[in-house]
C-alpha cells in the first residue's frame, strides 16, 4: 500500500491530464509575452511621442526666436528712420551726391509727383532717386516696375529706389536686368548717419 502511495507522480498522472497542463502553460506564458509585448509597445510608443512632442516644442522655440529676432531687425531698421523726413532725406541724398561729383538738377513737378526725391547728373548721365515711398517696409516687384516706367518718363539713365525696407526676389531679379539701383538697409543707413551731426554730449 505504501508502495503504491509512494509511487512516482507522473505514474498517477493520465496523458489527457498532461496535454491540458502543457495547453494551459503554453496559454498562460503566451499571454505574458503578449503582456510584456503590449507593454514594450506602449513603452515605446510613449517614448517617441515624447521625443515628437520635444522635438516639437523646441522647433516652436527656435520659430519664436527666429521671428523675435526679424521682428526686432526690422524695428530697428525702421526705428533708426523714424524721425527722418523725407524731404531731409532727399536733402542728404543731394549732399552725398554733391560729393561724389554728380551736379544736381531740378526737380519738374510731374518728377515730385512720381515719388522722386532727387535728380543728379554725372558724365553725361543722369539719376534720379525714388524716395517717396522709402519708409516702406518691402519692396515688391510692382514698386520697382513703375519706378523704371517713371524713370522713362523722367527721361532718366538710372533710376535709384531708397527705401528702409526689404526687396522680394522677384524685384531683385528685375533690378538685374534693368537700370534700376537699390539704395537700402544697412548701406542707406550708414550713408545716412554718416552726414548726420551728432548731438554734442554735455560735459
Amino acid at each position: 500500500m505504501r508502495a503504491t502511495i509512494s509511487a512516482p507522480l507522473l505514474h498517477r498522472v493520465k496523458s489527457w491530464q498532461l496535454i491540458g497542463l502543457g495547453v494551459t502553460g503554453w496559454a498562460t506564458l503566451y499571454s505574458i509575452a503578449i503582456i510584456n509585448w503590449a507593454a514594450s509597445s506602449a513603452l515605446v510608443g510613449n517614448t517617441q511621442g515624447g521625443c515628437f512632442a520635444a522635438t516639437m516644442s523646441l522647433a516652436s522655440l527656435e520659430a519664436r526666436r527666429l521671428n523675435k529676432n526679424k521682428s526686432e531687425r526690422e524695428n530697428h531698421a525702421l526705428h533708426w528712420a523714424d524721425n527722418i523726413p523725407t524731404f531731409q532725406l532727399n536733402q542728404t541724398l543731394d549732399r552725398i551726391q554733391q560729393k561724389k561729383g554728380f551736379t544736381s538738377e531740378g526737380l519738374q513737378r510731374h518728377e515730385t509727383d512720381m515719388g522722386f526725391g532727387v535728380r543728379a547728373v554725372k558724365d553725361g548721365r543722369t539719376f534720379v532717386f525714388e524716395t517717396s515711398r522709402w519708409k516702406e517696409p518691402t519692396i515688391d516687384l510692382l514698386h520697382a516696375q513703375t519706378t523704371d516706367e517713371n524713370r522713362k518718363k523722367a527721361m532718366a539713365d538710372r533710376a535709384v529706389i531708397v527705401s528702409t525696407g526689404v526687396p522680394d526676389e522677384d524685384t531683385k531679379l528685375f533690378v538685374k536686368s534693368n537700370p534700376i539701383q537699390l539704395l537700402v538697409g544697412e548701406e542707406l543707413q550708414s550713408l545716412i548717419e554718416a552726414e548726420t551731426p551728432r548731438p554734442v554730449k554735455k560735459a
